[in-house]
């Protein structure tokens, strides 16, 4: 199954719904990461719910997105990895990094600028 990317915004987070296959084929996540980076969103949440497969290569895309993200003053999380997937984070420490949620609530909580704006 080919990647697919749904998109949708709430409050300042932009969330990038993911179906399919993170690959070294398809490189449209990073791409579409980047356009939004450079429109001026720096809070992006990545569902990872419905991705079947993510090798290094998708890994390494997640990485540059944090990296730009975080250049820009921003955050970025994911949300709902699978269980395969949390492995793979776990096994490359990688989740000491890309920070992960359950609820998506949590995962816009967690953003440094909303959180600020609701302790205010």
């Amino acid at each position: 199954m080919n990647l697919s990317i749904e998109t949708r915004k709430i409050d300042n987070v932009i969330f990038l719904e993911l179906a399919g296959r993170v690959s070294v084929l398809d490189t449209r996540l990073r791409e579409l990461a980047e356009e939004l980076v450079e429109c001026g969103e720096r809070y992006l949440v990545i569902n990872l719910a419905n991705v079947s497969y993510l090798d290094n290569s998708g890994l390494g895309q997640l990485c540059l997105i944090y990296k730009l993200v975080k250049n820009r003053g921003g955050e970025m999380k994911l949300l709902k990895p699978t269980p395969r997937i949390r492995k793979l984070l776990n096994i490359t420490k990688l989740d000491t990094v890309l920070k992960s949620f359950e609820c998506e609530a949590d995962a816009i909580k967690s953003m440094p600028i909303l959180s600020a704006a609701l302790s205010a």
